[in-house]
């Protein structure tokens, strides 16, 4: 008799657990993953990132502080990745992945970070500030962009890749009231004249 209550016990315990574990599970996350992907010219542009709602908070200047380096997302680092060589401001980004980050200003221009290691920034805290020096080690490169504003609020981060004319993408973050972009030049000609000499 002892045994068979014992045994009750456990079997009840057990799927006691498991049923908590299952509506864990099942819980939808506050900050879902995302991502797009864009052919522009003869490149892949990827990118993928979490992405969090508003929820009747101030984001910019409040959730996100300015002046301060904001992983771009929520959650882990948000990433993007070129299938090819690319051009930031005139500046070349092997292919690869990259993280981005980004410093918010409120009435200035907005820094982004492209970081080669794939990093974000709460991977460079050293006593609870991070460290710059090992931060700007690991820069491929850094950009300033204006932001626009609109009048109306969107509700969860996303970002848009743009093929534009197939040669220039513009990439748009947008949340909240506001829209940071930037343009990634694919050059697709220089892909095409290296081709050729390969051929040759």
């Amino acid at each position: 008799m002892k045994k068979i209550f014992i045994i009750l016990i456990l079997t009840f315990s057990y799927f006691n657990v498991l049923s908590q574990m299952q509506t864990s599970f099942l819980e939808p996350v506050a900050s879902p993953q995302a991502s797009v992907s864009q052919n522009v010219g003869m490149t892949n542009i990827s990118m993928n990132y979490s992405s969090p709602g508003i929820k009747g908070r101030k984001i910019f200047g409040d959730l996100v502080p300015y002046n301060e380096i904001w992983r771009a997302g929520a959650n882990g680092p948000t990433t993007i990745k070129f299938s090819t060589s690319v051009k930031i401001n005139g500046e070349t980004l092997r292919a690869g992945e990259y993280s981005i980050a980004m410093v918010p200003s409120e009435k200035g221009m907005w820094k982004i970070d492209f970081n080669k290691a794939g990093k974000y920034p709460f991977a460079y805290m050293k006593d609870g500030k991070i460290d710059m020096e090992a931060y700007n080690d690991d820069l491929a490169l850094s950009i300033e962009i204006e932001p626009k504003y609109r009048d109306t609020n969107v509700e969860r981060l996303k970002y848009v890749i743009d093929a534009n004319d197939n040669k220039v993408a513009n990439v748009l973050m947008i949340w909240s009231n506001l829209t940071v972009s930037f343009k990634i030049d694919t050059t697709p000609n220089e892909h095409i004249e290296k081709f050729k000499k390969r051929l040759n």
